[in-house]
């Protein structure tokens, strides 16, 4: 199992059009990516600006096809422009 923390930090006036590309991004990722056993957005409750996509796959692979669809390459690069800093991604491996 893989699993996958991305922080990204936004600025607050894209926050709205950051969360309306990333609840397109979890509605197609959970509807069609096969290997996704979970895609969600958190938020830092202290940080509002601060945004945590969770997600856990099955193994590498589902992961790699992610990130080729369709929905990924779509809507990724609307993101652009909107952070203040770049993305922390974090990628972990089940041990136990």
């Amino acid at each position: 199992m893989i699993k996958v923390i991305a922080q990204d930090f936004i600025k607050p006036e894209c926050v709205e059009g950051y969360l309306a590309i990333v609840e397109e991004l979890v509605a197609a990722t959970n509807a069609n990516d096969a290997g996704c056993i979970k895609y969600e957005l958190c938020r830092n409750v202290n940080e509002p600006q601060r945004f945590f996509m969770l997600e856990e796959w099955e193994n590498q692979e589902s992961l790699d096809a992610h990130m080729n669809s369709a929905h990924f390459t779509t809507l990724i690069p609307k993101m652009a422009g909107m952070t203040t800093n770049p993305p922390v991604i974090t990628i972990l491996e089940k041990v136990y």
